[in-house]
């Protein structure tokens, strides 16, 4: 068995996504999360794709026919489970039902069930050079059914994307129903990272197909362009959302046309905000929610929530936020010298990125120009 630096590489992924594996299943506190067990069995799949590859890659004969799952569409199932993993975070209320179980009937008929019923319909040429081989110029005989699966196999990567691009949306109304409740949310981005990934991956995915398929220009090398980016996600990314605590929101939030928020109540609330804000500065908790605002005011988290959309035209994580920048600028201005992140810390932020982002959004430049132009 001769191994190059790059299968060294794709085994050294697969031993760090079995170790992944591992801690997630034995650790029962996160096992008991139900998005870790949609992220674990993601893991599982991402294993047996880089090890399918490195069989193939090495020319390893693997007597289970199902094993080559990406022959016959193995990546349509890559796409509901992401969903559901996106799903199972940013709505608390989601379950696998049977309409959602409908998502993996693709995957489930075209790679599991027919290959099963009949482990021989793929030509040893599509076995031996690939799936796309039934398309090339060379003269051949090619069946109905070998064609149905090389098909399958470029609208594999097409299911996958579409996926992807949903999940986008979800990422973004997540943020949303977030920045309602939260003054924090610098987790979320760990899910547009994790979503960037695999967009790369499949980016790259498609970059591989269209030189293997378009142009004569073939080097052994290029096998790896799209195998990579799956191994780093298996290195990178699964052990560390694993442990995220994720934030809860409510999918369909109460409407305010019913609310029994009077005039006066709105009035006198948002005194009594303001006057919060700026003797006891709640703004510099990092962690601060809005529930514990509501708490303070003895109200319910609904109605401080519409006096901020109503009145203020903006959401908790903005109203808050506001104060931050404000009680940096007074900082930097006092303490010129001092570093600016220890000020983002002390002005309620727990991180330079959304200090720097939130500086810039209300005060229309960074914390390094404000403060120069206000040596």
């Amino acid at each position: 068995m001769n191994l190059d630096i790059w299968s060294v590489l794709i085994l050294f992924f697969v031993a760090q996504g079995i170790f992944t594996l591992s801690i997630l299943i034995l650790d029962k506190n996160r096992w008991r999360v139900i998005s870790n067990v949609y992220l674990s069995i993601i893991i599982l799949l991402v294993i047996w794709v880089l090890l399918e590859f490195l069989a193939i890659r090495n020319t390893w004969k693997i007597n289970i026919d199902i094993f080559y799952g990406t022959r016959y569409g193995s990546w349509l199932i890559f796409g509901p489970l992401i969903y559901y993993y996106y799903k199972s975070i940013t709505d608390k209320n989601w379950k696998l039902t049977l309409v959602n179980f409908l998502h993996l009937l693709p995957f489930l008929t075209i790679c599991v069930v027919i290959p099963l019923i009949s482990s021989k319909s793929l030509s040893p040429r599509q076995i031996d050079y690939g799936m796309l081989s039934v398309f090339d110029y060379r003269p051949k005989t090619v069946t109905l059914f070998e064609y149905f699966y090389s098909t399958i196999f470029f609208l594999q990567f097409i299911h996958f994307g579409l996926y992807l691009l949903f999940n986008f949306r979800i990422i973004k109304n997540y943020t949303a129903g977030l920045k309602k409740k939260y003054s924090t949310i610098s987790n979320v981005i760990w899910l547009r990272i994790l979503n960037v990934l695999l967009v790369i991956t499949l980016f790259l995915s498609s970059i591989y197909l269209y030189i293997l398929f378009n142009t004569d220009f073939y080097n052994r090398s290029l096998d790896y362009i799209y195998i990579i980016p799956m191994g780093l996600f298996v290195y990178s990314v699964g052990y560390k959302i694993s442990g995220i605590k994720w934030g809860t929101i409510n999918e369909k939030p109460k409407k305010y046309t019913t609310s029994s928020l009077t005039l006066d109540i709105k009035i006198e609330l948002r005194e009594q905000l303001e006057l919060l804000m700026k003797n006891d500065e709640l703004f510099l908790i990092n962690e601060l929610r809005i529930k514990n605002v509501a708490d303070k005011l003895n109200v319910n988290t609904h109605h401080l929530s519409q006096l901020i959309n109503e009145h203020y035209k903006c959401s908790f994580f903005e109203y808050i936020n506001q104060y931050r920048i404000k009680k940096a600028k007074e900082n930097i201005m006092l303490f010129p010298e001092k570093n600016l992140l220890k000020i983002a810390f002390e002005s309620g932020f727990n991180n330079k990125t959304s200090f720097v982002n939130s500086f810039k959004k209300f005060a229309g430049t960074t914390p390094s120009q404000f403060r120069n132009s206000n040596k």
